[in-house]
């Protein structure tokens, strides 16, 4: 019998070993950086932003779902992110991952999210993917492609004194630091 609980900040080295998992997966064999479990004891800490949940068959873990809390005008308040979910291979299709979305859901009603999100790995992989059904399956609506800029990278390329890969902003930047870009702060208005 599958059971969950919400998880604590004694589950670090669990939590650590289901997530570095996960991201083995996705990564499909390329070099991955090891996950810090003091990192994860870290994010758990934070208990009013990031939660999770963890399914376990007896005493064996099987599964993960970890959410983290965000506000934006469109979700009119704040709303939940399901940041990671992942069950172990033998247990897929077994009713965990949509055991771990309920329990999720529930902590969402409970502190009031307007909605839960969800990230979908690159496409053509997501079409191709059964999460995909799972996630449709529990309810959701596709809503778009999500894109990100990877902060850390700049900033570590910043200390590095390494070029910044090519951007579109760096030739915006390259023309304000020559002046062509008039000065926004001394525009007159009439």
């Amino acid at each position: 019998m599958v059971t969950t609980r919400e998880v604590s900040l004694d589950d670090a080295g669990t939590v650590t070993k289901m997530v570095a998992a996960l991201l083995a997966e996705l990564r499909a064999g390329h070099t991955q950086p090891v996950l810090d479990e003091q990192l994860v004891a870290d994010l758990l800490a934070m208990n009013e932003r990031v939660s999770g949940f963890l399914a376990f068959s007896e005493e064996c873990p099987v599964g993960i779902i970890m959410l983290s809390e965000s506000a934006a005008l469109f979700a009119r308040g704040t709303y939940g992110i399901i940041t990671e979910l992942y069950v172990v291979p033998d247990q897929r299709s077994s009713g965990v991952a949509m055991r771990l979305i309920r329990a999720a859901v529930g902590l969402g009603t409970t502190k009031g999210w307007g909605q839960l999100e969800v990230g979908a790995p690159n496409q053509p992989m997501w079409s191709r993917s059964p999460n995909s059904a799972l996630y449709l399956k529990a309810g959701f609506a596709e809503i778009g492609p999500r894109l990100k800029l990877p902060l850390h990278d700049l900033a570590s390329r910043r200390a590095q004194a390494c070029p910044p890969a090519p951007s579109q902003l760096d030739p915006r930047r390259r023309r304000a630091h020559r002046g062509s870009v008039p000065n926004s702060s001394a525009a007159k208005f009439a």
